[in-house]
């Protein structure tokens, strides 16, 4: 007698329906973790900002500090960023973008026209 050694139709089609399953309920919670990092990333980002100010002489001085000024690495090679720390209550302002669009953005942001894209 012969035996098939093969997969039938159905049971391919079986795999797939179930495959496809499977991946409609892990992309929601997998895209939902990273824009969660991504923004815990900018908010890492902005308490760096403030203690990098403190380093800075006589910031006190000043009424608030440009990111250019502050001498931290970039975030990446893909995304320009403009902010400042405003010296009265330590806080740190912030606007990353990409090429194509806005990817982090503080409310109410409204950046010195001195500080310039980092």
């Amino acid at each position: 007698m012969k035996k098939n050694k093969g997969f039938t139709l159905v049971e391919l089609l079986a795999v797939i329906v179930l495959l496809s399953l499977i991946m409609l309920l892990i992309f929601p919670s997998v895209r939902s973790i990273y824009n969660s990092n991504q923004n815990k990333q900018y908010n890492t980002y902005k308490d760096m900002m403030v203690e990098y100010t403190k380093t800075i002489p006589n910031y006190k001085n000043k009424t608030y500090v440009c990111l250019n000024e502050l001498g931290l690495p970039k975030i990446n090679n893909k995304i320009t960023c403009n902010g400042y720390v405003e010296i009265s209550t330590m806080k740190a302002y912030l606007v990353c973008k990409n090429v194509e669009s806005v990817v982090f953005q503080d409310d109410g942001i409204s950046v010195p026209s001195t500080c310039q894209d980092y």
